[in-house]
């Protein structure tokens, strides 16, 4: 991209937004799709996203959308 990450930060800020909420925007939607259309393991599915943990995924899914990524599937 051949910009500096404080010009990103910077230009990230004028929008409004940070690399932070990007980031989370993208795995919040990736999670959704993928438990929407995959029997992938929820473990499996945090790891592909980035997750430390399957404890961190399940905190920061209930975050975002109100539910457990378990019972989200099931819906």
């Amino acid at each position: 991209m051949h910009i500096s990450a404080s010009t990103l930060q910077r230009r990230l800020a004028v929008e409004g937004t940070s690399f932070q909420s990007l980031k989370d925007q993208l795995r919040r939607d990736l999670a959704i799709e993928r438990l929407s259309t995959s029997s992938t393991p929820v473990s499996q599915l945090a790891a592909q996203l980035g997750f430390a943990d399957t404890t961190a995924f399940n905190r920061a899914f209930k975050v975002w959308t109100g539910s457990t990524p378990g019972s989200y599937r099931r819906r």
